[in-house]
């Protein structure tokens, strides 16, 4: 999830958590600055993502160096990391039958068949 690629939506911090989660879920060895570019944040704010997330039970941090650090995300964070896909998932659904309505009062429809276009 690169914020760069975003032009009308920037992902708000529940969305670069669910990132972060899903990526230490998939890769237990991921640097921050993996982390990082995932979440579309700098390592320095990684930093801040893994402290949090260690604080709220969601991963544990295992290795002496950075260079060996290893994250496990915990039972708890797996059910954190669902519950915010979940809600993106149900707020994408929604929005995107928003916008195809809006959009369709823009759009003309197009010609029913056997009627010639104007």
């Amino acid at each position: 999830m690169r914020s760069e690629s975003f032009r009308f939506f920037r992902p708000t911090r529940e969305v670069r958590e669910m990132a972060v989660l899903a990526e230490i879920g998939r890769h237990p060895a991921v640097s921050q600055r993996g982390l990082a570019r995932v979440a579309g944040v700098s390592a320095t704010m990684v930093n801040a993502y893994i402290d949090g997330l260690v604080g709220m039970g969601f991963v544990e941090v295992t290795g002496e160096t950075n260079r060996s650090y290893r994250y496990l995300l915990t039972a708890e964070g797996a059910r954190r990391r669902d519950e915010l896909a979940e809600g993106v998932s149900l707020e994408l659904e929604a929005l995107c039958a928003r916008v195809r309505q809006e959009l369709a009062s823009y759009v003309p429809a197009p010609p029913s068949p056997g009627v010639a276009a104007a």
